[in-house]
């Protein structure tokens, strides 16, 4: 059975490499995924999958299914490029299209290898290997906004045993390192116009509001703990210079490890606003745009992904792909994997610089980093309070290559991500079989997963009636 899924991988490659390299072109940013999230429920609607699309309020959001019955696993798709990362699928710098976004985190391939998992799956379905029901999320603007908390809040997991998930990597390995939780904040401040020089005295400026609001924000980092970040950018400041701002606005990442630790600074953020337009006689709004949960992983899932990866292997790198890998590695920083050496126990750390070392990743690293927390954040994170989830990753890109780069969408739109995504996709559809053979398992991370989080209830991060932030987006 799982030699069948793997070999269904391995039959329909030209398949699921056409679909990736179209999304790769199509390059759309978050919640403008319309040609992407168009293909992929097309492919899926043809191999017989019902589809339900425009969900959560969210044109580009769908899931689909096939099956029926217990248990429902659901596989985690994403497909949003990021702004300004256009590039050819060349080892040097080489803009596509000037300008344009560019998938520099390798969502192309995400999406496409979760695609080529359920339909593996389906096929054994057809095969009457397994019974159940195997789900695909198309899950849009994981990059800008927490489109995967909308649809928990609709309650698209309500009835998902086992969720799973990838992304494309350096390393081929489970991800064990918890997330950063988050809050993403416009804070608007509204002045009183007059001319700088002739009138100053009838100004009231909404840009000092923000200025004077950055600095408090500045001084409170000497009283948090040190795993918090905060980062802003001033996002409306005024016109010219002669003209006192009657508008401005800065916009705001909180994060810390924990949701509560987030939702305690968050406060302390809005006083110091508040603040400012009391030094400022200005006037305040706020635009919360999204806000994520720190990630949460099972490990009963863990631990059938990470025996799947055993099964299936790592991707298998040719000359050419080497090739143009040591051509790439030429643009890379020499310091780009000292973050690394962090996560290595130190008792594995001659095993860690020896894997380091390797240009392409070519094995399957032991788990490792459980206990840490990365530094960025995720709305898988969202769906890991929710539903028994296990997520890891597969070498897509060079070691060393730096996250959102054009370096990765180069290696995104070529054999390198190409064999990394359909590595994924095997160990993602073998991982999906042995839960639907095997229904202890199933009931096993559900009773782990209702332990971790019962003194730790899901309370979605979203102020009361919030919709998905499309006012946001550039016209």
């Amino acid at each position: 059975m799982f030699r069948q899924a793997i070999k269904w991988v391995r039959a329909n490659r030209d398949l699921l490499i056409d679909v990736s390299d179209q999304i790769w072109q199509f390059a759309e940013l978050g919640l403008e995924e319309f040609k992407s999230s168009k293909l992929l429920i097309k492919t899926l609607s043809e191999a017989g999958f019902s589809v339900s699309s425009n969900v959560a309020d969210m044109p580009t959001a769908f899931y689909a299914d096939y099956g029926k019955g217990k248990p429902i696993i659901g596989i985690l798709g994403e497909y949003d490029a990021l702004p300004g990362l256009s590039q050819k699928a060349t080892p040097f710098k080489e803009v596509l299209t000037e300008g344009a976004p560019g998938h520099g985190c390798g969502h192309n391939l995400l999406g496409v290898g979760s695609l080529g998992a359920v339909l593996a799956v389906k096929d054994a379905i057809d095969l009457g290997s397994v019974s159940g029901t195997i789900r695909y999320y198309g899950c849009p603007a994981e990059e800008s906004f927490n489109a995967k908390g909308y649809m928990v809040r609709e309650g698209l997991f309500d009835d998902v045993d086992i969720a799973m998930t990838w992304h494309p990597g350096n390393l081929n390995m489970l991800n064990l390192r918890s997330s950063l939780s988050i809050n993403s904040v416009v804070f608007k401040f509204h002045g009183r116009t007059a001319h700088a020089s002739t009138d100053p005295q009838n100004g009231r400026s909404a840009l000092d509001a923000v200025e004077l609001m950055n600095i408090g924000a500045n001084f409170m980092r000497e009283h948090m703990i040190t795993d918090v970040r905060f980062h802003y950018v001033i996002t409306h400041g005024g016109e010219v210079p002669n003209v006192v701002p009657a508008e401005a606005e800065v916009h705001y990442f909180v994060r810390a490890p924990q949701r509560y630790q987030v939702e305690e600074l968050y406060a302390r953020l809005i006083n110091i606003a508040k603040g400012a337009t009391l030094m400022t006689d200005t006037t305040m709004e706020i635009d919360f745009l999204s806000g994520m949960y720190n990630t949460m992983y099972t490990k009963v899932v863990a631990d059938v992904i990470s025996n799947s990866m055993k099964k299936v292997g790592s991707p298998r790198f040719n000359k050419a792909d080497m090739t143009f890998a040591n051509e790439l590695k030429k643009s890379i920083p020499k310091n780009s994997l000292e973050e690394y050496y962090k996560f290595i126990p130190p008792d594995m750390m001659e095993f860690g610089k020896a894997i380091l070392s390797q240009t392409l990743n070519k094995s399957i690293i032991p788990p490792m980093g459980k206990g840490k927390v990365d530094l960025g954040s995720t709305d898988v994170a969202d769906i890991s309070w929710n539903v028994p989830l296990g997520e890891f990753g597969t070498a897509c890109e060079i070691l060393g290559s730096p996250g959102h780069s054009w370096q990765n969408t180069a290696t995104s739109g070529m054999s390198i991500g190409h064999k990394g995504m359909l590595t994924a996709a095997k160990i993602l559809a073998v991982s999906t079989l042995e839960f639907m053979q095997n229904p202890n398992l199933v009931e096993n991370a559900r009773k782990e997963h209702n332990i971790a989080h019962k003194d730790k209830p899901y309370k979605t991060p979203f102020p009361d009636g919030l919709k998905p932030p499309f006012r946001r987006l550039k016209k």
